[in-house]
């Protein structure tokens, strides 16, 4: 369930700010094909990297991880 969301989200974060993988994976210092990776659920990020990318975005990780908090 989890890794669903996040790979979705994921991909829909990044189409939101208009941000090219090209674009995403030089800022964060890796490579393209990491990025798309992420994105189709075939590599899992460091915990470093989601935090990364969490902030270029301006989501939440628990927003990534498709985190719904019940009050």
């Amino acid at each position: 369930m989890f890794k669903e969301n996040f790979t979705q989200n994921l991909k829909r974060a990044r189409e939101n700010r208009k941000f090219t993988q090209q674009y995403v994976a030089d800022y964060l210092g890796i490579s393209r094909s990491n990025i798309a990776k992420y994105e189709l659920g075939t590599l899992e990020p460091s915990i470093e990297v989601i935090g990364q990318l969490a902030e270029l975005y301006e989501v939440s990780t628990d927003w990534l991880f498709g985190i719904i908090k019940k009050n």
